[in-house]
């Protein structure tokens, strides 16, 4: 078995040069394994990062909150908060936007996120929550988010859990036709934000959350990661993407952006033990070599990877069965081979479940398939907790589909529901039960 990167960082003594993760602290709900809690066990795999994104609330995707997104004033073919604000009007848009940041995510559901065993929460964030950087051509919320924001990371600080803050939505928007932008651009446009204007915007966004991170009590010590940007568009998207544009993302705005994050916590006199671990994409997402123009003396940086297993596998199995997806996870999968470590999978799902939500034969399905998903998980997890950990995509939805609902999951009895349970169920070998041969990650 492969050791944890994050566990050999800190039994080799490097771990905390220019940052922490959760082995450097205390953080009180990764120390409920089942060893009772007691500190002299080993950390594995207590010290893991399991997780959920906070999907829908500071940045909406209305494919996944259709009810939400009509209950605050927004048309079905509004695809993104740009089209909504332009649509119904800045006043308007302002106090539909702040109701939904106020009910959408409550200190609850981070108390259940806990409960349900689960020890991290990742926020994605849009870049107009610094509202001085949306020019006059874009149409955003103008709403004090942060208050919406601060008692959120109060409660995550108040149950000991980890925080990564994700710059998701960008200036100019890092894709097409994807809603977590907050814009959905046309796919014959470029994205837009893979020009110096717009990294010089995210700068700006990066140096103000990370001195609020560092100057706010409950974000100091709760937030460990900050992501610079989710998902750049890549040559699989829709409409491509130019080499020449992709390859600023890596040469220019990478290291920009590391060197705002370091210049800020600098202006900030941060000791280098409490100076956050700063995360890009990794070189499986395909948008270039991350790595390529960094800084060797910061060695504190993370990657950032996403594994939608349906796609991966459908590329040489377009009538994948089950047991297809089962064997890819078990045997052919491999998050390190790109060799960008310290890494955490932080958006996954079980994507292969059927979209029949609302027709009589979902629940029979559920029902009858429920053995193949609950072994197909603990694969997943598995494999995942080769890396840092994990943080699923998302926690809640409406769409009322496990395949994308964390919280559906646990009440389907899909994962377990405790971090007792989820130690327990990493150490069961579901590829030999499934197969008749171990994958060797027990």
């Amino acid at each position: 078995m492969r050791r944890s990167i994050f566990i050999a960082l800190a039994a080799t003594g490097t771990s905390g040069v220019f940052g922490w993760l959760p082995a450097d602290r205390d953080l009180a709900a990764f120390n409920r394994s089942g060893t009772g809690g007691d500190k002299r066990a080993p950390p594995l795999p207590s010290a893991k990062i399991r997780g959920v994104n906070l999907g829908g609330w500071l940045i909406s995707e209305p494919w996944m909150m259709g009810g939400e997104w009509a209950l605050m004033g927004c048309e079905p073919n509004h695809c993104s908060e740009f089209d909504c604000v332009s649509a119904m009007g800045q006043e308007r848009a302002d106090a539909a936007f702040d109701a939904h940041y106020g009910r959408w995510i409550t200190a609850d559901d981070v108390q259940r996120v806990h409960d349900a065993g689960l020890n991290t929460i990742r926020i994605p964030v849009g870049y107009w929550t610094l509202r001085e950087l949306v020019d006059s051509s874009e149409h955003f919320p103008r709403v004090n988010v942060t208050k919406h924001l601060d008692r959120i990371i109060q409660k995550a600080a108040d149950l000991g859990m980890f925080v990564v803050m994700d710059l998701h939505g960008a200036p100019g928007a890092q894709k097409t036709k994807d809603a977590f932008t907050g814009q959905c651009l046309p796919v014959e446009f470029l994205p837009g934000f893979f020009q110096q204007y717009n990294y010089d915007r995210a700068e700006r966004w990066l140096r103000w959350m990370t001195n609020r991170i560092h100057t706010t009590p409950a974000y100091k010590q709760t937030v460990g990661i900050i992501e610079v940007v989710n998902e750049p568009q890549t040559e699989r998207d829709e409409g491509g993407m130019p080499q020449a544009e992709r390859d600023t993302l890596a040469q220019v705005y990478y290291p920009q952006a590391l060197a705002a994050v370091r210049a800020e916590e600098d202006a900030l006199v941060v000791p280098t033990a409490e100076r956050m671990h700063v995360q890009f994409m990794d070189g499986q997402w395909g948008a270039g070599n991350p790595k390529s123009n960094l800084p060797a003396g910061d060695a504190r940086v993370v990657f950032d990877d996403h594994n939608y297993v349906g796609g991966a596998v459908a590329v040489t199995h377009p009538d994948a069965k089950q047991g297809d997806y089962m064997w890819y996870t078990c045997y052919d999968d491999d998050r390190l081979r790109d060799g960008d470590t310290p890494k955490i999978v932080q958006e996954f799902s079980l994507t292969v479940l059927p979209d029949l939500e609302g027709r009589p034969e979902f629940d029979p399905f559920l029902e009858e398939n429920a053995p193949f998903y609950k072994q197909w998980w603990i694969a997943q997890q598995r494999l995942y907790e080769q890396t840092g950990g994990w943080i699923f995509w998302t926690w809640k939805n409406e769409l009322n589909n496990p395949r994308w609902d964390y919280s559906y999951l646990v009440y389907l009895g899909w994962v377990a529901n405790s971090a007792q349970g989820l130690d327990e169920s990493v150490r069961r070998d579901v590829c030999l039960d499934y197969f008749g041969r171990s994958d060797g990650r027990g």
